[in-house]
C-alpha cells in the first residue's frame, strides 16, 4: 500500500518554511555575534554545517526522496536516519560555542541559565537520563510495523512521526555538542556514553533488518515489487544503509567528542598548575 496521497506535498509544505525560518534566525545570530567582542571566532565552521543541515532537511522532504520513501523501505529508513540523526547533528554543530552566547540577547541567556525563570526547563531538556530514553523510544516506536502502517494512511500522523524523530534528535545532539556549555561541570567523557547508548538503540533496529530473513513490513511489498525490487532485499538494503550511516556518524562524533574532552582536561590542568604556581 503506498502512502496516503499528498503526503510528499504535505511534508515539503511543512519542511521548507521550517528550514527557511531556521536559516533566517541563524543568520541573525551570526550577524549579532560577529558584531560583538570575540565574534571573529564565529565563521565558516558554524555556517557550513548549519547550511548543509538545512539543505539536507529540505532535500529529504522533497521529491524524489520523499516520493521514493513512500515506495521503498530502504529509502524510507535512510530518510529517518538523516532526519533523526544527521540533520540535527549538523544544525546543533552550527550553533556551537561561542555563537549562541554571543548571538543571543543577554536577557534570553539569563532566562535559560540555572536560576533563571526558565532554568528548570533548560535543565529538564538537557538531562541525558530523559533525552536519551526519549530519543531511543521515538526511534523504536516509529520503526514498529504497526506504527509504520498507521503513518501510511494518515499524512498528519506521518508528519508527527517526522517531527518527533527530528526534535528528539535535536535534543540528543544538544547534550552531546553542548552549545551553551551548560554541561562543562559534568564528567568530560560522559558524552561518549551518551553516544554509545544512542548507537545501541539504532543497532537494535538496523541489524535485524539487515540480517533476518523475515519481511517485517508487508505494506512495502507491493510498491517495492512494482519498482522491480524484492521486498526482503529492499528491507535488507534499508537496514544495511542505516547501519552504515549510524556507524559513520558514531565514529566521527566519537573522535570529535573524545578529542574535545581531552582538550578540556588539558586546559583545566594548565589552569590548576598556573593557580598553584601563583599561590607558591
Amino acid at each position: 500500500m503506498p502512502f496516503a496521497a499528498g503526503t510528499a506535498t504535505a511534508q515539503l509544505a511543512v519542511v521548507l518554511p521550517v528550514a527557511v525560518t531556521y536559516l533566517v534566525v541563524f543568520g541573525l545570530l551570526v550577524r549579532r555575534a560577529r558584531g560583538r567582542p570575540g565574534g571573529a571566532r564565529v565563521g565558516p565552521g558554524h555556517v557550513v554545517p548549519f547550511a548543509i543541515g538545512a539543505a539536507a532537511l529540505v532535500a529529504i522532504g522533497a521529491p524524489p526522496v520523499s516520493t521514493l520513501s513512500d515506495e521503498l523501505l530502504s529509502v524510507h529508513m535512510v530518510q529517518h536516519v538523516v532526519l533523526a540523526d544527521v540533520v540535527p547533528a549538523l544544525l546543533v554543530l552550527g550553533l556551537r560555542a561561542p555563537l549562541l552566547t554571543l548571538g543571543l540577547p543577554k536577557a534570553a541567556l539569563r532566562l535559560a541559565a540555572p536560576g533563571g525563570r526558565l532554568g528548570h526547563v533548560t535543565a529538564l531538556l538537557t538531562n541525558p537520563w530523559l533525552i536519551v530514553p526519549l530519543w531511543g523510544a521515538s526511534q523504536i516506536a516509529w520503526s514498529l510495523p504497526f506504527a509504520m502502517q498507521a503513518t501510511q494512511t494518515s499524512p498528519a500522523l506521518h508528519l508527527l512521526q517526522h517531527a518527533t524523530l527530528f526534535y528528539s534528535g535535536v535534543l540528543l545532539w544538544w547534550i552531546v555538542v553542548d552549545p551553551l556549555g551548560s554541561r562543562r561541570r559534568q564528567p568530560r567523557f560522559g558524552r561518549l556514553a551518551i553516544l554509545g547508548a544512542s548507537r545501541g538503540v539504532t543497532a537494535a533496529i538496523c541489524l535485524p533488518l539487515t540480517f533476518m530473513g523475515t519481511q517485517f513490513y508487508p505494506a512495502f511489498a507491493e510498491t517495492a515489487a512494482a519498482r522491480g525490487l524484492n521486498p526482503l532485499t529492499d528491507q535488507q538494503l534499508g537496514g544495511a544503509a542505516m547501519c552504515f550511516i549510524e556507524l559513520f556518524v558514531f565514529g566521527f562524533a566519537f573522535v570529535v567528542v573524545f578529542l574535545n574532552a581531552l582538550a578540556r582536561e588539558e586546559r583545566e590542568d594548565e589552569l590548576r598548575q598556573r593557580a598553584a604556581r601563583g599561590m607558591a
